[in-house]
């Protein structure tokens, strides 16, 4: 009989500090950086420049209690909860569309009001599905049929949330959600023939949701020629362009970048980066993707130390959850990618990503602290074995 079926052999020992200060860095950079990028319209705005920095100072303070508690919780009790935490999130993605609690900012409807503070359930939702799709995949699969039927229920419920968030609309999030489930998919020893038949069904899905909208076919064309129509569909990339010429190798200095001064599109939030580009130079940029790159190798660290295929899965999926969504917006700011609305964790103005993605952390620093323990030779008793 397996010893670890009954009792918990596990050691417990230090959370990662290597990941811990990383996030830290990027959490601390993205205060400051929000600042910079925010006081000029929020001065104009609001006539207050600190009006986006008190408030992410309020959401930091959430998120680092959010990480605290949830590195002290053991990692193995979300697999009891997935699918009531999955309930709960859809519910919430779902009043974003009801017109007394529900916020729509310039044509999309992603945001509830709490008062003082608003939420974005779509990140809830991001979180929730990674922690569902890791319990689902990280089970014992075996035959043809157990593998059709396990993919089945996890495909129905990401085409939900992607229908959910395509009606808002929120492409990005909505991507980032796909490219997340195939990753933690494929990561979790899913016959690769099963997931090349999924992408290659979605193939028309995305072709009517690409090239039959005309915003979103325009973005594409500029992302192959943007200088083919500057002012125009191909500005936002220009003008990231321009950020990343001016700040050259180290940058104009913090608070001294120009382009964020109605040039670049959402430089507090989506385009961020191209104010570190600009502000703080390529060395800037290159510290940001260090800090990312770090993220990502102390998350696989933490996965091949896990006691259990769930730890292990769960670690690699967070970290995904992270790091995906980072380079995508580094590759959208940079022109690598074709342009969508993603922040960038842990340093673009917004609360509910700093919080989900600092709850993220935290789960990945317990993972951390557990290791597999020796169990040989334990005597159990009478009433264990009862």
């Amino acid at each position: 009989m397996d010893l670890k079926s009954i009792i918990d052999t596990r050691r417990r020992g230090d959370p990662d500090v290597f990941l811990f200060v990383t996030v830290l860095l990027l959490v601390g950079i993205g205060i400051a950086m929000s600042y910079s990028a925010s006081a000029i319209h929020a001065a104009r705005i609001y006539q207050d420049s600190f009006y986006f920095l008190k408030r992410q100072i309020v959401w930091f303070v959430l998120g680092l209690g959010a990480l605290l508690v949830f590195q002290e919780v053991d990692y193995r009790r979300y697999a009891r909860y997935t699918k009531i935490l999955l309930l709960v999130s859809f519910v919430l993605l779902i009043l974003v569309f009801v017109p007394v609690i529900g916020k729509s900012a310039k044509g999309s409807a992603r945001w509830l009001s709490l008062g003082f503070l608003q939420i974005q359930p779509s990140e809830i939702v991001k979180l929730c599905l990674v922690l569902y799709l890791v319990k689902v995949f990280s089970s014992e699969r075996t035959g043809v049929a157990n593998h059709v039927a396990q993919l089945l229920v996890p495909a129905a419920i990401v085409a939900l949330a992607f229908v959910l968030l395509m009606l808002q609309p929120d492409f990005g999030t909505a991507i980032d959600i796909l490219l997340i489930a195939a990753l933690i998919l494929f990561v979790s020893g899913f016959p690769i023939l099963y997931i090349a038949a999924v992408g290659i069904v979605s193939v028309p899905m995305f072709y009517l949701l690409i090239y039959e909208v005309s915003y979103r076919k325009n973005r594409l064309l500029s992302y192959f020629d943007p200088w083919a129509d500057r002012f125009g569909k191909g500005y936002h990339v220009v003008q990231s362009f321009i950020a990343f010429k001016k700040g050259g190798f180290l940058g104009t200095g913090l608070g001294y970048g120009t382009q964020k001064i109605s040039r670049l599109p959402e430089p507090h939030t989506d385009f961020i980066f191209a104010v570190i580009a600009e502000e703080t130079g390529i060395l800037g940029t290159l510290l940001i993707i260090a800090l990312f790159c770090t993220v990502f190798w102390r998350g696989l660290i933490i996965s091949l130390g896990a006691p259990d295929e769930y730890g292990r899965l769960l670690a690699v999926g967070l970290t995904l959850y992270i790091v995906v969504q980072a380079f995508i917006n580094i590759g959208v700011v940079s022109g690598a990618l074709p342009t969508t609305g993603l922040p960038l964790p842990f340093i673009s103005y917004g609360g509910s990503s700093l919080v989900c993605n600092m709850s993220a952390a935290g789960i990945l620093l317990n993972i951390s602290r557990y290791r597999a323990g020796a169990y040989e030779g334990v005597q159990l008793t009478e009433e264990v074995w009862q």
